[in-house]
């Protein structure tokens, strides 16, 4: 926590002359490590925006009004807090101090971090952070101008290296080139010990004791990490693995979208299928197919091109503001299911249509209501049998 805290100002050039909102939840370590120890340990002045923090509705849309008051001088938020500061006009507030702006937690999208570039004059400076590392693994420096997804330098007195996956989609012994994608690793003096069950340890190490991130990416010529996503979130398409973010940044350059997020809906024959779930910019108006051809039109590999855009009211979140893929992959197999079924049910009464509801764990459960025929448990059952995921037909 120390060693987090040191490097967080030597690579900020933090110190008293600064203000910060930390806006982060103070039980989660980006708030804590990075956010608060950070500050603390060198002076600068620490600005907590209610007990709400940034799920505060009126802290979002005040939030210029305290960055003039203030004088802040250093913005953070993980990008959905960003993608909704970016719907809050200056209306006159004078934000001239604000000397760096930081991002983490997930990657920041293209059409974002190019928002706040034209409306507020600000570069989104993007870093890398895990719990297992005391909250910080690599950073962008003042100054420093990277692609978004580039998420800058290791810190000092560490080791990184980017090795090729192996048929598990974990980590391999083998080294990439530099410019090559692979799994992310790290040696440091932040990295923690290991979990308390021995078991969990096996996927969190390598055999010669580098921390696996989870983390897919490469290093430039400058010797900067850059990110394209998650190996969980990778969508295997017969095989064929599929980079969600090249799916994310092509409908993000759609002026009505505010946020997305692409998962893989199972498929019987091809495992998992790209589809999109998109939430729209206050006032924007766009169909389903609009976007669909939109991508489509934007994304060359032929297997990535997104089967549907789903649009939702509200994008699931995590408690520190992260997109939660879980629950998006969940709904995209209850879709799923929904569309298998439809032919089964369509001459059924209203009253006899069965229920689909999608599981915490990704699975589907369909509820037949009591005046259902009793063959069309069957049917439905052998209809979502050859899907990948758990399912299962019950009788209310």
């Amino acid at each position: 926590q120390v060693f987090t805290a040191w490097a967080c100002v030597q690579m900020q050039a933090m110190g008293p002359q600064d203000v910060i909102i930390n806006g982060y939840p103070l039980f989660h370590v980006a708030g804590t490590l990075p956010g608060s120890l950070a500050a603390l340990s060198c002076g600068v002045e620490t600005i907590i925006p209610t007990t709400g923090l940034y799920r505060n509705r009126a802290v979002l849309q005040n939030f210029w009004k305290l960055v003039e008051k203030y004088r802040v001088t250093t913005l953070s938020a993980v990008p959905t807090v960003l993608a909704a500061l970016a719907q809050v006009p200056l209306a006159g507030a004078d934000i001239s101090s604000v000397r760096y702006c930081r991002t983490g937690a997930a990657i920041l999208p293209p059409e974002l971090a190019a928002r706040f570039e034209r409306d507020y004059g600000l570069h989104i400076h993007e870093s890398l952070g895990m719990t297992e590392m005391a909250g910080i693994s690599t950073i962008t420096p003042l100054g420093v101008h990277g692609l978004p997804g580039c998420v800058g330098f290791r810190l000092p007195h560490t080791q990184m290296r980017i090795v090729a996956l192996n048929a598990d989609g974990g980590a391999s012994d083998r080294d990439v080139a530099p410019g090559e994608p692979g799994m992310v690793l790290f040696k440091s003096p932040n990295v923690f010990s290991g979990f308390l069950d021995e078991r969990d340890n096996a996927n969190a190490f390598t055999p010669d004791g580098w921390l696996v991130t989870g983390d897919l990416g490469y290093i430039d010529r400058d010797e900067r990490l850059n990110l394209s996503g998650r190996a969980k979130d990778l969508i295997i398409r017969s095989g064929h693995n599929i980079d969600p973010k090249t799916i994310e940044d092509a409908i993000g350059a759609h002026p009505a979208v505010q946020l997305a997020a692409a998962v893989g809906a199972p498929d019987a024959y091809a495992g998992e299928l790209p589809v999109v779930f998109a939430t729209l910019r206050p006032g924007a108006q766009v169909s389903e197919a609009e976007l669909l051809a939109f991508t489509a039109e934007r994304v060359d590999e032929g297997p990535a091109k997104p089967r549907h855009v789903y649009l939702i009211e509200h994008m699931p979140v995590t408690n520190v503001g992260k997109i939660y893929k879980p629950e998006l992959r969940a709904q995209a197999a209850g879709h799923t299911a929904r569309e298998l079924i439809a032919a089964l049910c369509q001459p059924l009464p209203a009253d006899q249509q069965p229920r689909v509801h999608s599981t915490e764990a990704g699975g589907v459960v369909v509820h037949l209501p009591a005046g259902a025929p009793d063959a069309l448990a069957d049917q439905l059952q052998a209809a979502l049998a050859p899907l990948p995921v758990k399912t299962r037909v019950v009788r209310d």
